[in-house]
This record gives structure tokens, sequence and C-alpha cells, in this order.
């Protein structure tokens, strides 16, 4: 049998399954970061990295889609924030106290660069919890049924 009729009667590969999982978890990572943005207390913006990070397959994909959930929602809500409120002129105020004036874009590049921050280490994070638990969890699974 020709090798291209039997990836095609077997189903989705494994690279595809790969990309399927960091498509889905980044889009949760995404969701539950925008909940998160919402309480005040920010720093829980890890969990999302953690939830996305603990349903991947490698190591690679849990920080890309931490990193990608938690980036595109702190942008998403900058962009909003700068359209309706006056948050540049307030970053431009913080901008000014801490190294001169016109520097607010500094301010809004380092919130960003802590959200990336935040998103890896806690996908990185999520993936370790998840192979740390795994033969707990297998166990559990086999002695319910």
């Amino acid at each position: 049998m020709n090798p291209r009729y039997t990836y095609i009667l077997k189903g989705v590969s494994k690279i595809e399954t790969d990309y399927k999982y960091l498509l889905y978890t980044t889009i949760l990572a995404l969701a539950l970061t925008m909940l998160f943005t919402l309480i005040p207390v920010w720093q829980l913006v890890i969990i999302p990295g953690i939830v996305a990070g603990f349903f991947n397959k490698r190591l690679r994909y849990a920080i890309l889609s931490g990193l990608a959930g938690v980036t595109l929602s702190w942008t998403l809500y900058m962009i909003t924030a700068l359209a309706t409120r006056n948050t540049y002129a307030i970053l431009d105020q913080v901008g000014t106290l801490m190294i001169g004036p016109g520097f607010g874009w500094l301010i809004l590049l380092i919130v960003l660069i802590i959200g990336i921050f935040l998103g890896a280490f806690g996908g990185g994070l999520g993936y370790s919890l998840s192979i740390l638990l795994k033969p707990y969890l297998v166990q559990r699974i086999r002695k319910i049924k």
C-alpha cells in the first residue's frame, strides 16, 4: 500500500496532534488570562500558563502555549486600554518619574515583557507538574477501573 494513503487512513499524525494540543491550550490560556486580568491580583496570570503547560505533550509546546496565551491576552488588553482609557498618559507619567519625559512606551514594553516571562515560566512549570504527577494519575485511573 502506498505510504501516502496509509497516512490518510490512520488519521492525524503525531506532529499534527501536538500542534492541535498547542492550539487548544493556547486558546485556553488566552481565555483564562483574560479572566484573571480582570481580577485585581494580576500575579495570578501565571495560572493559565500552568494549565496550558499541564496539557501539552512537549516542553517547547508547553512554554510556547503559555507564552502566546498570556502575551496575546495582555496585548489585547493593553490595546483596548490605550484606545478607551487614558492609559498612555499614565504610563508616560510613570516613565517620566522613573527615567525622564517621553518614556511611557518603555513602561508598556516592560509590562508586556513581564507577561511573556510569566506565561513562559507558567508553561514550563505546568509541564513539569504533569511529568511529576503522571505516574500518580495513571495509578489512580487504573484503581478506578
